[in-house]
């Protein structure tokens, strides 16, 4: 097995973990015991470090890292660009398209009676709740940065952070954990195709 597939190997793992852990969270609760266990659980610091995260995820980062290979002229270059202009394109689709009349939770629980903690100074989106672009583009740039790597550890702290990005969209009152789950699925089966389709066949083996 090549370093890069060893690091995929280890990243899905990752993945595999994470849709296990979101589907049984899922399938245990109703939305509502879903979004008032995670949002019960707050503090001016978690508000703060899960507002950081959740900003890097799908554009700064992302961005940076795209500066990074073309600096590098990395041969994941034409790869990452190509995931990441179909990882969008899909998130974007169904979003608009698919499930357009999926709401949000704040929309979602409008009316009822529950004091929700809402951070403050955040816009909180109504619409369009299905699939997490945030939660889609960090698994689909982490996958990206792991191969760069090539070192199971950062992988394992890297896919950390994915996880990390998906559980702040849920804390920061923006998606249902669903959402969550199948943004990871969106991003990290885009980069994975795209990778075995493009990236040179010496890394398939």
């Amino acid at each position: 097995m090549s370093p890069r597939n060893k690091v995929v190997f280890y990243y899905l793992s990752g993945l595999i973990f994470f849709e296990a852990v979101v589907l049984t969270y899922i399938f245990s609760l109703d939305r509502l015991g879903q979004m008032s266990l995670i949002n019960s659980f707050h503090s001016s610091e978690a508000d703060f470090l899960f507002k950081i995260i959740t900003s890097g995820a799908e554009i700064t980062i992302p961005i940076l890292f795209l500066g990074y290979l073309i600096w590098k002229k990395s041969d994941l270059l034409k790869s990452y660009v190509i995931s990441y202009i179909f990882s969008t394109l899909i998130v974007q689709f169904l979003k608009l398209v698919v499930f357009k009349d999926a709401l949000r939770p704040l929309a979602y629980f409008k009316g009822q009676a529950y004091s929700w903690h809402m951070v403050q100074n955040l816009m909180i989106s109504e619409y369009n709740s299905m699939p997490s672009g945030h939660t889609s583009a960090a698994w689909f740039m982490c996958f990206w940065i792991s191969l760069l790597a090539q070192k199971p550890i950062l992988t394992i702290l890297i896919t950390f952070y994915a996880m990390l990005v998906a559980y702040s969209r849920v804390y920061l009152f923006q998606h249902f954990p669903i959402d969550t789950a199948v943004g990871a699925v969106i991003g990290t089966g885009v980069s994975l195709l795209v990778y075995y389709l493009n990236v040179s066949k010496s890394d398939i083996k």
